[in-house]
């Protein structure tokens, strides 16, 4: 067999022989070296006979020719020059019958043991894989003994899976014959193997004797491979590791080894064992002192090298942070020490120049090193003064407590940190002597760029202020006052209002009252006003008259409440009064939802501003007593500087009274954002957080529409909104109108709670999705379809479309469905098309991972949900569960913010997104 026909396809069909070629395959020596003279010994050239253009000593290889083969390796031919198709001599030679002679020759020749390339990614086979395919023992024992890596076959090559088996067969009979490294080299072919073909449960059974083995090629032992499995088992392969780890008591064992060995890694391993490591750490309470001197210099090592991408550099940050996080003891944390680890984060910091979550999580690790001795001396030696406020507004909008507290504590102390100590000051000036004088002017160079970017300010006090908020820009414009600049669309009017001399003061609250400077007005003569408050936070002033007072307390004692300080909630910020007036102060926000719809957005966009939404309405719900928001729409829903919505305007909300349900009061609200239980002018009306579930299904189509109301906008619309009838036509997906018409119910009682309306499949992940097509796979009408009733069957057809079912097979790649449906049993039908699905899921993982099922059939779910809806198997217990589950989030640390690229390289530490911004 050819070797380029292992490949699934051929890029290139050579019609020609070049001369130089034709002379080795003829075996003209003389002929050959005249050539040679005029042209590249190292040079590819085309050969028919092989379909691809090689070098002279690929062309000796393959055809055999032993003298010539030696002439061109005297003359120094490159023995890893590889040909267009990227087979290297190594290839050809570990082939049919080529002689192990030639494998022994270009070995000593320096050819590189598993086919000359940068990582076994590269190529679709390496040459122990093709001495495997051909069951070449001989040349595969030489190169495993000139250090060859044994894997086993990529996804993308066809018959991967027979390939496998030879690979393994090959590997036993070594091992049989006395090959003593080829003993433990089965161990993981073989679990690579069982990891594609079997569930996570019967690999733990069949390897739990051998976990902590190493693989001799690579000092990668097996619990790091299945804790490195990535794919719909991988949350499950970790788990159960981990559990592993904690039955047996080797945890701890586990980590020393792993760090002891760190340094033997191969650096493209090394991140795969750090991931690891990161995911035991954050199951620990306390990681020991010696595990953290030993691996923390190796960290730095990894970030400061330049070979690795920003991805794994996340990795390493992270890593580093959890590390100073959960280290107690920080005793023989010394100065040189601890100044190492700062001086190089701080480096990174001053590369990297953004407001990623690695940059977040390195100002972490300054947080966690405030404890230690030296750090007020250590800090000034290298210009860190001050955190940039992005970083923190970034920690705010996360579940991550001690995080947030963190660097909090770290602005804090470094705005209020005392001088060098005068025990420290020769100390302090020796290491800066050590220095160039740099660090400040990178630092100042930084703080041009990253301390004027946009985040969302609250504070409950001065002194909050300075600790919850990060430090930004500031500009003194009056002796003792600071502006925190963080607004980009309100940065000019507020430059102009720091120099005007007509500034109001009321009590800390400080703003124009001019018309250039009001940034909103209501109806009932509320005014907003941009303004700043004395510790330079920028503020919205929400002024209102005495005669409304109880309005704005009343907004004022909501949005006081601890549990409300939350992300996606307008922040209240201060209050003050005077003889006229009442003044609030809030967080200041760039537009209203209104205004951001004005603009094209994303889908998935829409998407999480829907879910914002219904997660600050889910805050409101879930207090106690509940509050009703009672003034839902596009006005009171405001966009911050990162683009995240928050609910506004809670004048008119209501707790309801302990123990009940439902709240009597008077009609409340704006025209058409009323539920319809609510549009009746009687002084007493029946008030129920369901209310609130109809209004904000009518901004959930405003949203996803791009601004329409489900209503309509004439005089018709609350006519409309009473009578129930609506017109969702600017809205396509049906997952999307499924739950928009479940919330504008006109029935209060068959509306959805916050929770249900956040369970709904609209904002499931893609895995879920898949995971619910598998599950509709094995209930007993599609596991056994052909004996189910054909109407049923016609009736799944005709509400699925035809367009999805039809032709359903042509869609997958022919080898899969041949494999899969060679007999043919698979009807061309849903059912048919469902069961392929859940067999494909369950059977053949490591084919399902090749396929993006949601492209190749983009309504199947959402037409399959509706008509298993329909039927009621939504509700049967083998579905029931997935309307309950959160979905893929948990609370642990960040690493489960990280996204994981592949076995081997590491994490994707995701940005924060910025923009869409009016």
């Amino acid at each position: 067999m050819n070797i380029i026909q292992i490949q699934e396809e051929t890029a290139i069909i050579i019609q020609e022989t070049h001369p130089i070629i034709q002379c080795i395959i003829s075996n003209k020596p003389d002929e050959l070296k005249r050539l040679l003279k005029k042209h590249d010994i190292n040079g590819i050239y085309p050969c028919k006979e092989l379909n691809d253009e090689v070098s002279p000593l690929i062309a000796a290889v393959a055809f055999q020719k032993e003298s010539i083969f030696s002439f061109l390796l005297r003359k120094a031919a490159n023995p890893n020059t590889r040909s267009r198709n990227r087979w290297a001599p190594l290839h050809w030679a570990s082939i049919d019958k080529v002689p192990l002679f030639f494998v022994q020759k270009l070995l000593a020749a320096k050819a590189e043991p598993n086919g000359a390339i940068d990582n076994l990614s590269e190529v679709v086979l390496t040459p122990v894989q093709a001495a495997a395919i051909y069951d070449r023992d001989d040349i595969a024992e030489a190169l495993i003994g000139a250090s060859a890596i044994v894997t086993t076959f990529p996804l993308t090559c066809l018959h991967y899976d027979a390939y496998d088996a030879k690979v393994s067969k090959m590997i036993h009979r070594l091992a049989s014959n006395g090959v003593q490294i080829c003993s433990q080299i089965k161990v993981f072919v073989d679990l690579d193997i069982a990891i594609r073909q079997k569930c996570p449960e019967e690999v733990f059974q069949l390897f739990d004797h051998v976990m902590l083995l190493e693989n001799p090629q690579t000092q990668i032992t097996v619990f790091d491979v299945l804790l490195s499995v990535a794919g719909p088992n991988e949350t499950e392969y970790r788990s159960k590791g981990i559990k592993w780890l904690k039955d047996k008591n080797k945890l701890n064992l586990y980590i020393e080894d792993a760090v002891k060995h760190f340094p033997n890694l191969s650096k493209e391993l090394q991140p795969l064992v750090v991931r690891n490591l990161n995911f035991l750490f954050c199951t620990l309470a306390e990681i020991p002192n010696n595990v953290s001197l030993m691996l923390i210099p190796k960290l730095l090592e990894l970030l400061s090298t330049k070979k690795f991408n920003p991805n794994k550099q996340g990795l390493f940050v992270v890593t580093l942070y959890v590390i100073a996080q959960k280290t107690k003891l920080k005793d023989d944390w010394n100065w040189d020490f601890i100044e190492k680890l700062s001086s190089i984060i701080f480096d990174f910091l001053c590369k990297v120049k953004d407001h990623s979550d690695t940059a977040m999580y390195a100002y972490g690790i300054f947080a966690n090193l405030i404890s230690t001795e030296h750090a007020n001396n250590i800090f000034t030696s290298i210009g860190l003064t001050s955190v940039p406020e992005e970083i923190l507004t970034s920690a705010e909008m996360r579940m991550d407590d001690n995080l947030k507290e963190g660097l909090r504590q770290l602005q804090k102390y470094l705005i209020h940190q005392s001088p060098a100590s005068q025990d420290n000051k020769e100390l302090l000036a020796h290491k800066k002597k050590k220095k160039k004088k740099r660090r400040k002017p990178k630092l100042e160079e930084q703080n041009d760029e990253l301390y004027n970017a946009a985040s969302d300010l609250s504070t409950t006090s001065v002194q909050e202020s300075v600790g919850n908020e990060l430090q930004p820009d500031m500009t003194t414009f009056r002796k003792e006052q600071k502006w925190f600049k963080v607004s980009k669309r309100w940065s000019e009017k507020l430059e102009k209002l720091s120099k005007t001399e007509d500034i109001l003061k009321v009590g800390s609250i400080m703003f124009v009252n001019d018309e250039g400077f009001r940034i909103a007005k209501g109806s009932d003569g509320t005014e907003v006003f941009l303004g700043l408050r004395e510790d330079g936070t920028e503020v919205a002033v929400k002024r209102m008259s005495r005669t409304n007072y109880n309005v704005l307390k009343n907004e004022e004692s909501f949005l006081r409440l601890p549990k409300l300080d939350h992300p996606f909630i307008v922040r209240y910020i201060d209050f003050a009064e005077d003889e006229h007036f009442g003044y609030l102060a809030l967080q200041l926000c760039e537009c209203t939802l209104e205004e951001f719809l004005k603009h094209e957005l994303p889908e998935e966009q829409k998407r999480n501003l829907v879910k914002e939404v219904l997660s600050s309405l889910s805050v409101l719900h879930g207090q106690t007593p509940q509050i009703i928001h009672r003034d839902i729409k596009p006005q009171n829903v405001l966009l911050d500087v990162c683009g995240k919505a928050r609910l506004a305007d809670f004048g008119i909300s209501r707790r309801l009274p302990n123990g009940q349900t439902t709240l009597h009061t008077g009609s409340a609200g704006t025209k058409c954002w009323m539920a319809r239980e609510t549009l009746d002018e009687d002084v007493d009306v029946p008030c129920k957080m369901s209310a609130d579930i109809q209004v904000a299904g009518m901004l959930t189509y405003y949203i996803l529409s791009g601004g329409h109301h489900p209503f309509g906008r004439s005089f018709r619309c609350e006519c409309n909104i009473y009578e129930g009838t609506y017109n969702l036509q600017h809205v396509k997906d049906v997952i999307a109108t499924d739950i928009i018409e479940w919330m504008i119910n006109t029935n209060p009682k068959e509306r959805p709670s916050v929770e249900q309306c956040l369970a709904h499949p609209f904002f499931w992940s893609t895995s879920r999705k898949i995971e619910y097509l598998r599950s509709i796979g094995n209930e007993e009408e599609v596991r056994n379809y052909k004996r189910t009733d054909k109407c049923l069957l016609d009736e799944m057809d005709l509400d699925v479309g035809e367009a999805i079912w039809k032709n359903w097979k042509q869609k997958f790649l022919p080898g899969l469905v041949q494999k899969m449906d060679g007999k043919g049993k698979y009807s061309e039908n849903t059912a048919g098309l469902l069961r392929f699905i859940r067999n494909l899921l369950e059977h053949h993982s490591a084919d399902a991972k090749r396929i993006d099922l949601m492209s190749t059939f983009p309504d199947l779910f959402g037409r399959v949900y509706l008509f298993a809806k329909k039927k009621g198997w939504n509700s049967r217990d083998s579905l029931d569960n997935m309307f309950h589950e959160e979905d893929d989030i948990t609370s642990s640390l960040m690493m489960n913010r990280l996204n994981l690229e592949d076995q081997a390289t590491g994490f994707s530490v995701p940005v924060q997104e910025l923009g869409g911004l009016c």
